[in-house]
């Protein structure tokens, strides 16, 4: 396959093996003043929290009501799970106007 870069140019049209190419490295091409330019794509932005926490939700099924259930005390979950749980509801918690400082990192366990 021809090697391409990014800023080469093409007059009329160009081969479709430039576009092959643009899509296994990270770039496109644009019409710019007639000409046909290999351009780079811009970086994929960074996700939001609201959006980290609905990943993080549908990747475990830990929605805010299940993670109610799961933190309540005597709830018979597992370490992990609380941990997951916890997790995302320190995500979550400045979505909700919950100061970080009171989200603790870690479930709290009764002193017996």
């Amino acid at each position: 396959m021809k090697e391409f870069k990014i800023g080469q140019t093409f007059k009329k049209e160009y081969p479709p093996e430039a576009a092959i190419w643009c899509n296994a490295n990270g770039a496109h091409i644009e019409l710019v003043d007639d000409k046909y330019v290999i351009v780079e794509n811009e970086p994929a932005p960074e996700p939001t929290i609201a959006e980290q926490v609905v990943a993080l939700e549908q990747e475990t099924g830990l929605t805010r009501a299940v993670r109610e259930l799961v933190l309540a005390d005597g709830s018979g979950c597992s370490e992990y799970v609380r941990a997951k749980a916890q997790e995302i509801e320190a995500l979550a918690n400045p979505l909700r106007g919950v100061p970080v400082e009171s989200a603790p990192a870690e479930p709290q366990k009764e002193e017996e």
